[in-house]
């Protein structure tokens, strides 16, 4: 099984080339960010954190800070910054630099297991290490470089730390146990057929039925399954009296409520099932496929995924837990 590592090489790949771009107009700030930096005791104005004692400077911390910012931005704007997005009144901007310490602390500590795991980089991904700096070099300008302190011997150790957590992540995760049931990742294909346990007003009010209400819709659902067990064609039959403004869906067991998870998967492809009960209503189930291969596969790798991350979680909290990781808060506070 792939275990999904070319998905998540991937996901490396994209995050370099989104530092390649993220700075081509940067060179338009006239200050200079470096220019009477504050420091905390025991830090030049230069480090900004250390990870085991190894430091980070500020011009590394401001590359990757302003790929974040890149990226927030395109999507949501410069006007999302001082939007508040937790109870405490914590900014977008404050979230954004709490996950910049721990992405950083992230890379440099699964960079510093290396040795322990004799994982080292091979010629191949040196050499994509050579190519990612030197395109991301070609697209800022010598002013924006000077600006930020940028040079190549930073942007190639940028890059080969990201490379390099990645191959450790692989690394550790073969040994992860990645057992999981059939069952859990199973996905199978359904036909339905629902009908409402509820009123709706004209203003879009629902109550729900009275006891002789649904004595009547069970009724009327028993009727719906006889001829739908005579029709040749469910799917259209099910189009023409189902309440729901979908009639198909490809689930697993764990995304259906009980009573229809019982129903649904003890089907055979091709068979219908009883009438069952749920809170908002009533459903026929109809199997179009006990197994949807597609779905199942990727199911599959999203399974062993989160099983291989779990462990490598586990681990990770371990190393953070046991690790020495200090700040320079008055240069942090002010980037």
């Amino acid at each position: 099984m792939m275990r999904g590592k070319k998905k998540r090489r991937i996901a490396a790949v994209l995050v370099t080339v989104l530092l390649v771009l993220c700075l081509a107009g940067c060179g338009k700030k006239s200050e200079d960010p470096k220019k009477d930096l504050p420091t905390s005791d025991g830090f030049t104005n230069d480090v900004v954190m250390r990870v085991g004692g190894v430091e980070v400077s500020y011009a590394e911390a401001n590359i990757y800070l302003l790929s974040m910012r890149e990226e927030v931005e395109t999507l949501y704007g410069p006007e999302i910054w001082d939007l508040k997005f937790t109870s405490d009144g914590k900014t977008y901007a404050e979230l954004m630099k709490e996950q910049l310490l721990q992405k950083i602390t992230y890379i440099k500590l699964v960079c510093h297991m290396a040795e322990e795991y004799d994982v080292r980089l091979g010629a191949d991904e040196n050499l994509n290490v050579t190519e990612y700096t030197q395109q991301y070099l070609s697209n800022i300008t010598e002013e924006t470089a000077k600006k930020y302190g940028i040079t190549e011997e930073l942007i190639r150790s940028i890059y080969n730390d990201n490379v390099l957590a990645e191959k450790i992540y692989q690394t550790i995760t073969l040994n992860a146990d990645t057992t999981y049931s059939e069952s859990e990742v199973l996905r199978a294909h359904f036909y339905y057929i629902y009908l409402s346990r509820f009123y709706e007003d004209s203003e879009g009010n629902k109550s729900p039925f009275t006891a002789e209400d649904m004595r009547t819709l069970w009724n009327k659902a028993e009727g719906i399954r006889t001829d739908a067990l005579a029709a040749s064609d469910f799917y259209k039959y099910a189009q023409n009296v189902s309440e729901s403004g979908t009639i198909e869906c490809t689930v697993g067991r764990a995304d259906l409520p009980a009573k229809s998870r019982a129903a649904a998967f003890a089907l055979k492809t091709g068979q219908i099932s009883e009438v069952v009960e749920e809170e908002d209503g009533l459903y026929i189930y109809y199997c179009e496929s006990e197994k949807d291969e597609a779905a199942t596969r990727e199911a599959t790798e999203a399974k062993i995924d989160e099983l291989a991350r779990a462990y490598f979680d586990s681990l990770y909290e371990k190393w953070i837990n046991n690790v020495k990781i200090e700040v320079n808060e008055a240069l942090w506070n002010a980037m």
